[in-house]
């Protein structure tokens, strides 16, 4: 996908499989359509090989939290994922997308909320990065609102974690106000509303809004707790349909009065109901309805549309692209210990000066070079191997470096690390290497071949602590007056480089770069009995406290009435459950089967069956019921379990029948965690 030559040739960085139907494939393809547009060249990559061969102005990478930077160009981060979402996932994704986000070297953020959530974190790691405002829109559309005898409520979605808003979209279907598209197996249980798939081809979407004339735009609670917009509302002013929306900061704030409004929190039943009589309404002021639609269109064009948003980038990359100058003369000495390849070393060392810094090359006597290249100073270590002799060998110098061999330097990488050493006097830049077979949590993971090591609290595996210890050696930058705090250290100049940075860590503060400027070519040559001379890097005094369990799922619709009631956790919650009257457990899936396995001995005999709102019978051996089916005494003494993921709309039913019971309890966490087990 290309446009003409006069802006910037941007590479769209979609980090999962792009066969996938999935936001980042249609957002790739939207940005397309609009970069050509305002005649930039564009080209859609899932591998870092392909952004190399392309050779980039700048990466926009989809999802900052599947995948680091990872080529030297300017990599800028979509920034539209809530929060909450990504700690929603398993711990494994949650620890890697902490860790990548951070990864990048500019942000396109979709909203203030996240700007000051993005600020928060960026300030924990002395960063400042530049930002511009973003939204997951699309290009700017002509099309005249459709509405008319064909119209009903266009609704599309991929539903990848399972089936959403159930009650509310198998009332509208049962109504036949509502056209639903998406993948097919994902939408069989409404085949009366079901329209059939639509290409992620960038456009498709929108066509079929606009065919249909009005749509249905819903937002996870996660979305509007953040005030993050999804694509849906674009998609709906791009095709000139008329909007029903949830009610979301960021859609009142721009759309105002263009949009239906209906308010998701009281439940799905409420909810339909609202979107029934918001449908009505169109049905029977049809004019009115359809200068709404040009009204938000109108919005969408000027303010949020995908050319818009982009207006200001070429100047953001072109900020990114001067090269920070030290304000006076600097000299860096680069120790390269043995180990071959020191043409290739030499030559990046030559490419990291220049512009006021100076590189000096630490070189073992017996390695001297016929010739160096150009720009390049030369030092010999021609005394005994150890830290007197290295420090000794540092007169004049301002940081110490380490170049050992398989690995390439980005360009600007040591000026990086002189800016970075600040007061700590000591800094580590983050290095990217060959991935593993072990996924990092993501339920599609990236097709890429390389990425960052497993941040704390996750483990580097045993087998790949030498190539750690490489990748912290070739990224360490330190002051000289650090290296006299150290002790000595013993072994060869290899082992002596190895150890270096470990030994300044478990000494006092070492700043870390989230942003990778180096990455390990290949598996690091140790020699026998190598490995077990490296140091451990010290462990982090606070690992801080413990990751809060998830209340509910991801489409409740209201997940602070599912944090009012008590929750089990772990397995030893079960234990000590309240009363001595009977139990249930409301559900009648997984959920409820992963309840009954847990209980204990003690607890089981009171155990009376499974709650369903709908269906009844037997499961498991024991009665399946709806609330009302059970005797007002009975469920007036009873302790009942929540164990599905509609936590709210299930306290809601359970507090409006005759009975209350007399405990209910959310054991909604204890079945997200043995579901993130299972996935691990």
């Amino acid at each position: 996908m290309t446009g003409h030559s006069k802006g910037p040739r941007l590479a769209l960085f979609n980090p999962f499989d792009p066969a996938q139907p999935l936001a980042e494939r249609e957002l790739a393809l939207r940005l397309g359509r609009a970069m050509a547009g305002l005649g930039w060249q564009a080209a859609i990559h899932s591998r870092a090989a392909d952004v190399a061969a392309m050779d980039p102005d700048a990466v926009l990478c989809l999802h900052p939290q599947a995948t680091p930077k990872l080529t030297a160009h300017p990599w800028l981060a979509c920034y539209w994922n809530p929060p909450s979402l990504i700690e929603a996932g398993s711990a494994t994704a949650f620890h890697h997308g902490r860790a990548f986000e951070l990864s990048h070297d500019a942000y396109l953020v979709s909203g203030p909320g996240l700007a000051a959530h993005l600020a928060a974190r960026m300030a924990l790691v002395g960063r400042d990065p530049p930002v511009l405002p973003f939204h997951v829109s699309s290009p700017r559309s002509t099309l005249a609102p459709n509405l008319g005898p064909q119209s009903r409520l266009f609704y599309v979605g991929s539903n990848w974690d399972g089936r959403r808003y159930p009650q509310v979209l198998g009332r509208l279907a049962a109504a036949g106000v509502l056209a639903l598209h998406g993948t097919a197996d994902r939408w069989s249980h409404l085949p009366d509303a079901y329209q059939g798939s639509l290409p992620f081809d960038g456009s498709a979407v929108i066509a079929a809004a606009h065919h249909w004339g009005m749509g249905l735009c819903l937002h996870l609670p996660a979305h509007r707790e953040a005030a993050v917009p999804n694509m849906r509302v674009f998609e709906l002013a791009a095709a000139g349909a008329v909007i029903i929306a949830d009610r979301h900061p960021f859609i009142e704030q721009w759309f105002g009065d263009t949009v239906l409004y209906v308010d998701p929190v009281g439940g799905e039943a409420a909810l339909a109901a609202a979107i029934l009589d918001r449908v009505a309404w169109i049905e029977t002021h049809p004019v009115q309805a359809r200068a709404m639609a040009a009204a938000a269109q109108d919005i969408f064009n000027r303010a949020l549309c995908l050319e818009v948003l982009l207006e200001p980038l070429p100047d953001l990359l072109a900020d990114l692209q001067r090269r920070p100058v030290p304000a006076q003369p600097s000299t860096v000495a680069v120790l390269l210990p043995p180990g071959g390849e020191l043409d290739s070393r030499l030559a990046q060392l030559a490419a990291q000066a220049g512009q006021g810094l100076a590189v000096t090359a630490l070189l073992p006597a017996g390695d001297a070079p016929a010739s160096i290249p150009a720009g390049l100073s030369l030092r010999l270590l021609d005394g005994p191997v150890g830290l007197p002799g290295l420090v000794a060998a540092l007169a004049g110098v301002e940081m110490l470096a380490i170049l050992p061999a398989g690995v390439e330097w980005h360009p600007g990488h040591l000026a990086g690390l002189l800016r970075a050493t600040g007061k700590a006097g000591a800094a580590l830049a983050a290095g990217l290497w060959p991935r593993d077979t072990v996924d990092q949590g993501f339920p599609i993971d990236p097709a890429e071949d390389r990425t960052l090591p497993p941040p704390p609290p996750l483990t580097i595996p045993a087998d790949r602590q030498g190539e750690r210890a490489w990748l912290h050696a070739a990224g360490l930058g330190c002051r000289v007056v650090r290296l006299r705090e150290l002790g000595e250290l013993p072994g060869d100049w290899l082992e002596l480089a190895l150890n270096l940075a470990p030994a300044l860590a478990a000494r006092g503060p070492v700043q870390e770069i989230p942003v990778p400027s180096l990455r390990l070519l290949r598996p690091p040559p140790f020699a026998a009995g190598q490995l077990g001379c490296l140091l451990p890097w010290p462990e982090p005094s606070d690992q801080g406290s413990e990751r809060p369990p998830r209340l509910t799922g991801l489409n409740d619709l209201d997940p602070a009435l599912a944090a009012s009631i008590p929750f089990l956790w772990r397995a030893a919650d079960f234990a000590a459950l309240p009363g001595t009257g009977p139990i249930w457990l409301y559900g009648a899936g997984q959920g409820g089967a992963l309840v009954r396995a847990c209980l204990p001995p003690t607890i089981r005999p009171r155990l009376q069956g499974f709650l369903d709102s709908e269906r009844r019978g037997e499961l498991l051996g024991l009665p399946l019921a709806r609330p009302q089916d059970i005797a007002a005494e009975e469920m007036a003494a009873a302790t009942v379990i929540i164990a599905a993921q509609y936590v709210s709309d299930i306290l809601r039913v359970l507090s409006g029948g005759p009975v209350r019971p007399a405990h209910i309890l959310n054991a909604y966490p204890y079945i997200a965690a043995k579901q993130a087990e299972g996935d691990r």
